[in-house]
């Protein structure tokens, strides 16, 4: 039970979710460089399109589902 308190505990507070999405980022703005492309017009482009990142978020979550649902329809099926 302590666990799970201290888990709320960091959770709820504001510096961890921060310090998270700090790394979090790094990571992500990282692995954009190696791969040759720039953190910098990646962050212009999350700052200034986030509403067409939203869609194309949508769309991925309604493919994901379609995938699932075919999948496990298939296994039912055969």
């Amino acid at each position: 039970m302590k666990m799970k308190e201290r888990v709320r505990k960091i959770a709820a507070n504001r510096w961890a979710r921060t310090a998270a999405l700090a790394v979090t980022a790094a990571i992500g703005f990282s692995w954009l460089y190696s791969h040759g492309i720039s953190p910098v017009w990646t962050a212009v482009a999350i700052v200034c399109f986030r509403g067409l990142f939203r869609f194309i978020y949508r769309i991925a979550c309604i493919l994901v589902a379609l995938a699932i649902i075919l999948c496990i329809l298939s296994f039912l099926i055969f």
